[in-house]
């Protein structure tokens, strides 16, 4: 699927009249665009490579903040979210209650309001006031650096580092494609934990992203889990996941490590200073298995700002 077509089912989420709008955009304008903000009465902002812009009335980006900047209001905002869970929104409630929404294509939207607690749990959110969709591309060719540096000489475990929006998930989509397809040398068993269906975009059982010809993806599950599973059934050379952050899945990875088998895994990380205050990242470089940290720039998708030796982060 191209982006400019990805870009379109994106905007067909929204509201009958920003579908309109997003959708009747310059090609080169959707290939820009990251992030589609809306705030309850407050401008449409998107984020693009450059920074923040805005829409005006007649559907134009625009760098420039005025009083004719298009807005929108809560019952705006309350319908783009239904349309967001496919007017079922309990069948979203687990995913809604973390804070994000998946969407056909791979797309996900933040989504913020105001929670409902019993015991310390969020168990429902309500007054939807704000909606952030990030768009989902496919970049084929975002992992040759990463693929050239770090499996030039065959199969090993790596952690890749970045802040939001560097292009982590963007990368380890392509790194599968790379490790379970035909055109790098040797065809790797890949095992995909894709617990928010950002990394295949799988829509009723079909990946929608280039995920290789050697390659398994479970959607959905807690990827402490998922990984168990892996493990346990389908024999991987390697796991791939993203976003690893508890302890819980921590603790899976050390298994998988201890049963041979290599990880691609991305963690948040904004520079080296915080790469060494995250106690996970911390426990997965003690197994010994992860050489290096690649962290990624965020200027350019698939940029490495610095690879650190595991001694790095650990000293």
């Amino acid at each position: 699927m191209d982006n400019i077509k990805r870009f379109d089912i994106a905007a067909q989420s929204l509201s009958g009249r920003l579908t309109r709008i997003f959708t009747s955009l310059d090609d080169c304008d959707k290939q820009r665009i990251r992030e589609i903000r809306l705030r309850s009465r407050r401008p449409v902002a998107v984020i693009t490579d450059t920074g923040t812009e805005f829409i005006s009335r007649s559907g134009r980006l625009t760098q420039v903040y005025t009083d004719l900047t298009l807005r929108t209001d809560e019952r705006e905002i309350e319908e783009i979210f239904k349309r967001l869970c496919g007017y079922s929104v309990h069948s979203f409630r687990d995913a809604i209650n973390r804070g994000y929404i998946t969407i056909a294509g791979g797309h996900r939207a933040g989504v913020a309001g105001t929670a409902v607690c019993e015991n310390g749990r969020v168990t429902a959110v309500r007054d939807i006031c704000a909606v952030n969709l990030r768009i989902a591309r496919e970049i084929k060719g975002a992992a040759n650096e990463i693929y050239r540096s770090e499996f030039a000489d065959g199969l090993k475990s790596v952690i890749i580092a970045g802040p939001p929006s560097s292009g982590k998930t963007t990368v380890l989509r392509d790194l599968v494609r790379c490790l379970s397809g035909s055109d790098r040398g040797y065809i790797y068993k890949t095992f995909v934990c894709d617990e928010r269906g950002e990394i295949a975009a799988c829509v009723s059982g079909v990946e929608q992203n280039d995920m290789g010809i050697n390659s398994d993806i479970i959607t959905s599950y807690p990827k402490a889990e998922g990984i168990m599973i892996g493990l346990r059934s389908f024999s991987p050379d390697i796991i791939v996941c993203d976003e690893i952050a508890t302890d819980e899945e921590a603790a899976a990875v050390e298994a998988g490590v201890n049963s041979g088998v290599c990880f691609a895994l991305s963690v948040h990380a904004r520079d080296e200073r915080e790469l060494k205050t995250k106690p996970v990242l911390n426990r997965l470089l003690l197994t010994g298995a992860f050489s290096s940290v690649i962290l990624l720039s965020g200027r350019q998708v698939g940029k490495t700002e610095k690879i650190f030796s595991s001694g790095d982060i650990l000293a």
